[in-house]
């Protein structure tokens, strides 16, 4: 018993380091989640020291602990988060979400048994989710915080009425510091759980019933969650089962940027989604969308601008930078954009294809062709990202891409002049 004190008071002075693991957590997956477009609520949590007590005093009695390292060691939910999903379907897209960002070291699905005798018979099977043990990637983390990535994480996953029962039966069958439940109580919330599952096939049918209106309408979205759900929708008849592993991406951005251009609808939208690639390997389809259209009209890039900045102003998950202008001649950003964009003028639907390697179409050398992908990939971090690239990054890249242009007006008065390296930073 010594130990177990003692092991509660260390982590009665770590418990702000847990809350803290929790916190950037759920902020990790609520922002990514909210802005792809999928209704969830995230709360997380450090371990109470009352039931952290309670669970290590009934684990002892088998595990017999030898030191505080050896708890800490067998205690995996002292940093936990919850993922309520108002629609079932919605895990599938949560799943692919996790196991993209997070390290996942172990997923267990429930229900499991009761594991005590004499227990009520259910007629429902109680509680279902899917629990994940994970640790937060380290390149997700400032670096002062990377230390982060060392802890594990319990990352729960159900929909808001699963939660709610589970929170009922936990704290009345689990916490209980008396004997068991009547027979009375536990039918009554095996009558709960029924509900519970009634319920979420009422969500189900209310999912099903809000895309086949959306896939129907001729007007437009009201909100990116709509636009999110048709997109879902498409890629789902594209891609089955475990193959359905293309990501979606920000919806937020995309909806006000069709929205601005007038675009903000299925008929509108269906065409151009025939030009982008369902494979799991593609860009997500939200970029590939705006790709698409900034290459058909590159001076569309001002509207996409103004897009960034209208949701980056109320984005309680975003960064300065995301309400700024990538015009701003701040950082080298604005220079290297508008230098882009004058590439993306002279080359036209050549661009793609000279960013995939089809040397013949410009005539260029492997390290033209890394380059080039290279100021690709600057671009889309100014676009898609969070944060900048370095100023010496832009610095190189406007400076790679005025080489570019010039080598391209030489071709344009030459055509038959050989392959030409650009120069390099």
């Amino acid at each position: 018993m010594a130990l177990l004190r003692e092991f509660i008071e260390d982590y009665r002075g770590k418990i702000g380091h847990f809350q803290h693991l929790a916190e950037v957590c759920a902020y990790q997956c609520e922002s990514a989640l909210k802005r792809q477009g999928l209704r969830v609520l995230v709360t997380s949590r450090a371990k109470r020291l009352d039931s952290l007590a309670s669970k290590v005093e009934d684990r002892a009695q088998e595990k017999n602990y030898k030191s505080i390292a050896e708890i800490y060691e067998d205690i995996v939910d002292l940093a936990g988060v919850r993922i309520a999903l108002f629609f079932p379907q919605d895990q599938q897209e949560v799943d692919q979400f996790i196991r993209a960002n997070f390290n996942v070291e172990s997923v267990k699905d429930f229900p499991e048994a009761l594991g005590h005798p004499g227990a009520y018979p259910k007629q429902f099977l109680g509680y279902v989710g899917r629990h994940y043990r994970l640790y937060l990637k380290p390149e997700s983390l400032p670096p002062e915080e990377r230390y982060l990535a060392d802890y594990v994480v319990e990352v729960q996953v159900g929909t808001v009425l699963m939660h709610a029962w589970a929170e009922v039966e936990h704290d009345l069958v689990y916490k209980s510091t008396g004997s068991f439940l009547s027979q009375d109580e536990y039918a009554i919330l095996d009558e709960l759980n029924g509900l519970m599952y009634e319920g979420e096939m009422a969500l189900e049918r209310l999912q099903t019933a809000v895309k086949k209106r959306i896939n129907t309408e001729q007007h437009p979205f009201s909100n990116h969650y709509e636009l999110a759900s048709y997109l879902t929708d498409q890629k789902r008849k594209m891609l089955h089962g475990p193959e359905c592993r293309l990501a979606i991406g920000r919806t937020d951005v995309l909806f006000q940027f069709l929205k601005i251009i007038g675009l903000d609808s299925v008929p509108a939208l269906r065409p151009v989604l025939q030009s982008c690639s369902f494979s799991q390997q593609a860009e997500p389809l939200a970029q590939q969308i705006v790709d698409h259209l900034l290459l058909q009209d590159p001076n569309l890039y001002a509207q996409y601008d103004q897009a960034r900045i209208m949701v980056g102003a109320y984005d309680p998950f975003g960064t300065p930078y995301e309400a700024s202008s990538f015009f701003s001649d701040q950082g080298h950003v604005g220079p290297f954009m508008r230098s882009w964009i004058a590439l993306e003028q002279a080359l036209g639907e050549a661009l793609p294809k000279a960013l995939a390697g089809e040397a013949s179409v410009l005539a260029l050398d492997p390290q033209m062709e890394a380059d080039l992908r290279r100021a690709k990939e600057l671009r889309n971090q100014i676009l898609f990202g969070s944060h900048p690239p370095s100023s010496k990054e832009l610095e190189w890249g406007e400076e790679f891409l005025h080489s570019f242009l010039d080598f391209l007006r030489q071709q344009e008065a030459e055509p038959s002049l050989p392959q030409h390296k650009a120069s390099r930073a």
